[in-house]
């Protein structure tokens, strides 16, 4: 799947779910989805520090 692919399908998901959810459900899922986006983002970026990155960081 590229970038456009999962664009697109990404969109039809928060499209579908805004459908069938109210104003204050649609605001709570996102919120959620952001702090969730955000906390993977953190663990991702902590494990390549882990496994390696570090040494490329510290070169400069």
């Amino acid at each position: 799947m590229d970038a456009y692919d999962w664009s697109t399908g990404i969109y039809a998901a928060a499209v579908a779910m805004a459908k069938c959810m109210t104003t204050e459900e649609l605001s709570r899922a996102a919120i959620l989805l952001t702090q969730l986006g955000t906390t993977l983002g953190t663990l991702a970026a902590l494990r390549q520090l882990e496994e390696g990155g570090a040494e490329t960081i510290t070169e400069f």
